[in-house]
């Protein structure tokens, strides 16, 4: 990419940031996908917009949000915290032998 597109680029950004409703071109640069992607969602009713005249808009907030609906991704951390609490669980469950209830 040239630095005039990536100027370009940065341009387009900057008037997306101070703007409400947006267009399909503005939606697909914001997700960094192509056009075709964004009429995609919008046919699979996967992505929130609004027709009037004919076209389609976009509410900036609910882009957003939209975006962060997809899985979250567990950090090294949360992954082993999570894998030590399975453990403990696991040899605290050897430990005790399987109890029956009488009645």
């Amino acid at each position: 990419m040239s630095i005039e597109e990536r100027l370009e680029r940065i341009e387009r950004l900057l008037v997306i940031g101070s703007k409400e409703a947006l267009n399909t071109n503005e939606v697909a640069l914001m997700l960094d996908v192509a056009v075709q992607t964004v009429r995609n969602l919008m046919h699979d009713k996967a992505i929130p917009y609004y027709k009037r005249g004919g076209k389609a808009f976009f509410r900036k907030s609910e882009i957003e949000a939209w975006m962060l609906t997809g899985q979250r991704i567990a950090t090294n951390e949360e992954i082993s915290s999570k894998a030590s609490t399975i453990i403990a669980i696991k040899k605290m469950n050897k430990k005790q032998p399987n109890q029956i209830v009488q009645q």
